[in-house]
């Protein structure tokens, strides 16, 4: 086989105009389009049902330290007759220290998966008149009042404004308080 002058070998095997071959491709064709619009759909759907179990599990969390903490204080209250003393934030009363363990009580020192900061308040507290736990926001607009109502709805009566777990503005911070017992 001899080769023509100014001819390439490779002329033979690519023609220059394959319009039989492939057409042109401008766009999406409609069962693409269908197949990916499925597939962020059911993409979308999976990363909502994750959010909706990150929030369920913070909330279930700090509902279940709050009853811990509240626990702990009955039983000081039942074994002595006094409620642990009131202490700053972010402090945990040391008679509380023998009824946790270190882990529970190093979550006084740091926020909480709701963003707030633990506070015992106990019967020389000048914030309201419950003896509790509290959640404090400081600043207030840190606090998630979905996420709070949904705290509410696992501990009280769904209300932040009645019960024992409830709302208290106070000197520009915000408390939730979930008490254990009202003073005299």
């Amino acid at each position: 086989m001899r080769l023509q002058r100014n001819r390439h070998i490779w002329n033979d095997w690519f023609p220059k105009n394959p319009v039989h071959h492939q057409r042109i491709r401008r766009g999406f064709s409609l069962v693409e389009l269908v197949v990916y619009v499925a597939v962020v759909a059911i993409l979308a759907i999976s990363f909502i049902r994750v959010l909706d179990h990150t929030e369920k599990a913070k909330v279930a969390s700090v509902a279940k330290t709050a009853r811990l903490i509240n626990d702990v204080a009955s039983t000081i209250f039942a074994t002595t007759g006094a409620w642990p003393a009131d202490v700053n934030n972010s402090i945990l009363p040391t008679s509380m220290n023998p009824f946790l363990s270190t882990n529970t009580q190093s979550i006084f020192a740091n926020d909480t998966p709701l963003k707030g900061r633990w506070d015992w308040n106990g019967p020389t507290n000048a914030v309201s008149n419950l003896i509790g736990i509290s959640l404090r926001f400081n600043p207030p607009s840190t606090a998630d009042q979905q996420l709070l109502t949904k705290l509410d709805i696992l501990i009280d009566d769904g209300d932040l404004d009645t019960g024992s777990c409830r709302k208290i503005t106070n000197s520009g911070s915000l408390f939730y308080v979930i008490s254990v017992a009202t003073k005299n």
